[in-house]
């Protein structure tokens, strides 16, 4: 005889286990990884030991060849000396500027809500638009700063900002360092924002004083963020293309301006040697990668002292 009124309770579906669904979380980030780094980088690798038909693609195996070509080339070895003077001068400059800034806008001084907003500006603006600004302010005749400097009396004859093979990089770099400090002046002022007080309390108990706490507390404290964050610089400025090329008019004169960035573009669509260039963008990946393994093993030596 059937039970009126039971109710027949569906089965239930097992849950589902935590790393199944970590990795259904992880696979659209996974094919994007896979679809515009990974197949990239492979077909790079894969071009580097070819000579590439431009009009059809087609490859024809060379070997190491591509590499003894730009080994051989003063003037990729020039760009791949520069790129790591561009490089390394950018983080020195963006680094210890970063760390002042952030500092002096953690100290608590009147007018910080603006200053931080004028911090922020120049990382705000267009790279297109810095580099318009710039070119007029370092024009040779009419340019700012060729007026400021005659006007105080620091220079004698106008500098050749952009034209002068023994200046354009320093003017690229300073640019550079105008638009992208800001971004270490943002990640060291938010993990300054999260150190306890407790702990300048501590240090001011035992004696010390501000340059104490700052050695003691505030530098400990804020290098592991900021050896991710020039880990990040690091690569994104050595494979900056726009301000170095839109600043110098595609490599200064005689190509005194010319990165790696830059001097494969012009080994891929100007000379249309294809297999040169991946070879050249493949060497510098190499770099890089060797540059985030120092970065990342310091970054495990402070986190797990």
């Amino acid at each position: 005889m059937a039970v009126i009124g039971t109710r027949v309770r569906a089965p239930r579906r097992p849950a589902m286990s935590d790393r199944r669904l970590a990795l259904l979380l992880a696979a659209p980030a996974a094919a994007l990884l896979a679809l515009f780094v990974v197949y990239p980088f492979l077909t790079a690798l894969l071009n580097s030991f070819a000579d590439v038909d431009a009009a059809s693609g087609r490859r024809t195996f060379i070997g190491i060849d591509n590499f003894v070509t730009i080994g051989s080339d003063p003037d990729l070895r020039a760009a791949f000396g520069r790129t790591v003077v561009w490089t390394v001068s950018n983080m020195v400059l963006q680094v210890c500027l970063g760390v002042l800034v952030a500092l002096l806008l953690n100290a608590r001084l009147r007018g910080q809500g603006l200053a931080r907003g004028l911090v922020l500006f120049p990382y705000m603006v267009p790279a297109i638009v810095v580099a318009l600004m710039f070119r007029y302010m370092f024009n040779d005749v009419t340019g700012l700063a060729n007026y400021v400097l005659l006007d105080l009396g620091l220079i004698d004859a106008p500098l050749g900002w952009l034209s002068d093979p023994d200046v354009i990089m320093v003017t690229l770099v300073l640019v550079n360092v105008w638009k992208y400090t800001p971004f270490f002046v943002i990640v060291v002022l938010a993990r300054l924002q999260t150190i306890p007080r407790d702990l300048y309390e501590a240090v001011s108990i035992d004696g010390g004083g501000r340059w104490a706490g700052l050695r003691a507390v505030t530098l400990p404290s804020i290098l592991p963020v900021l050896l991710v964050a020039m880990l990040l610089r690091t690569i994104w400025t050595a494979y900056d293309f726009d301000i170095p090329y839109l600043l110098s008019a595609g490599g200064g004169p005689s190509g005194s301006a010319v990165t790696v960035p830059l001097a494969i573009r012009s080994l891929a669509f100007e000379s249309g040697s294809i297999g040169q260039a991946s070879a050249l963008a493949v060497c510098m990946a190499l770099l890089l990668i060797a540059s985030a393994w120092v970065y990342l093993r310091g970054f495990n030596e402070r986190t797990h002292v």
